[in-house]
């Protein structure tokens, strides 16, 4: 193949690179001016130049295979041309592949980053913040700690526990405004048995995860309800029955003693937390002395829904955020809501 078609091709492969570089640019504009989903929408389209949005590695490929054809024809014909120079021309091929392959990351990162931009607009999720009423010079570390552990069923995990990923947002009763902090919680448990020698040797590792939500300006109630466990955690340790047979068998509720149960626990909340739990599983506890209630259970409050697409074009792109929800938190919102 004549040098000038191989410079001309290389030279049209990197102006196309070029083309989807400054396509990655944009959307990281488009995504940090937006104050609205509809600004992202509306800055997608219409778009007005070249709309890929994928590396060309066609050539990269076609030369790294080349360079390793090469390497391996000198092997069979090393008595008409020295090996070494078979082999340094196929390792020059393969160098000049690597030097122009480009990898899928920098989409991949502006991607997820309009991903997390719509959420935080559509649903107003600031990411990894914690909630505005807490003092914004507050260590975050320290926080996420107070709040552990004024709620006993974070101590689960015999190797780690974290609160890996939350964010914080406000919702509104009808009456006041609610400042909640969603989470998702990861705990490990492992399992060992003595070897012959004495020595604990590892056996298994458990990974389990776990989803809730802090919810805060709420009455310090001091009670536990739970659809998982007919047993609870210190201090809410006793057991209240309600007149109602059916409830008793689906939902647990817990407390500090009875007279507090006695006065706390009306016919009005026995409703509203049956209700809930009909479509959860999991713990909730209102705390007793801090006006705030947290609940955990298995549904991933996160998941957004999304269609399988490849997403090669920025057309594709925004329909691809257009449809972006978050069906889990939407019906916890709303369901939660009316519990509180």
């Amino acid at each position: 193949m004549p040098i000038e078609t191989v410079e001309r091709l290389l030279h049209i492969r990197t102006k196309k690179n070029q083309q989807v570089m400054r396509n990655i640019a944009r959307l990281w504009e488009i995504g940090q001016k937006a104050q609205s989903v509809q600004d992202i929408l509306d800055g997608l389209h219409p778009w007005g130049e070249n709309k890929e949005l994928y590396f060309h590695n066609l050539i990269p490929r076609f030369l790294f295979i080349c360079g390793i054809s090469i390497a391996l024809f000198g092997l069979l014909i090393h008595h008409y041309i020295p090996y070494p120079l078979s082999f340094l021309a196929g390792l020059l091929c393969c160098f000049v592949a690597y030097l122009i392959y480009e990898e899928r990351g920098p989409i991949d990162d502006v991607i997820y980053f309009l991903e997390q931009r719509i959420m935080r607009l559509r649903y107003d999720l600031d990411y990894n913040k914690t909630p505005k009423h807490i003092s914004t010079t507050s260590n975050t570390l320290l926080v996420m700690s107070k709040l552990k552990q004024n709620f006993p069923f974070f101590s689960q995990g015999n190797l780690s526990n974290e609160i890996e990923q939350f964010a914080s947002t406000t919702w509104f009763d009808g009456e006041q405004e609610h400042h909640v902090m969603l989470f998702h919680y990861h705990y490990v448990d492992e399992y060992s048995l003595p070897n012959r020698h004495g020595e604990k040797q590892k056996i298994r590792e458990i990974h389990k995860n776990q989803w809730g939500a802090f919810v805060f300006q709420m009455p310090a109630l001091g009670f536990a309800a739970s659809n998982k466990h007919d047993e609870f955690i210190a201090p809410y340790t006793q057991v209240w029955k309600t007149s109602d047979i059916l409830v008793n068998q689906k939902l647990h509720i817990f407390g500090l003693d009875q007279h507090q149960l006695a006065r706390t626990i009306s016919p009005s909340i026995t409703l509203k937390l049956s209700d809930f739990f009909q479509h959860y599983s999991g713990d909730i506890v209102y705390h007793f002395e801090e006006n705030m209630l947290c609940y955990m259970g298995d549904q991933n409050l996160f998941n957004i829904s999304r269609q399988k697409q490849n997403l090669n074009d920025i057309s594709r792109l925004r329909g691809h955020l257009r449809t972006l929800t978050m069906p889990e938190y939407e019906k916890f919102k709303q369901y939660m809501l009316n519990l509180i």
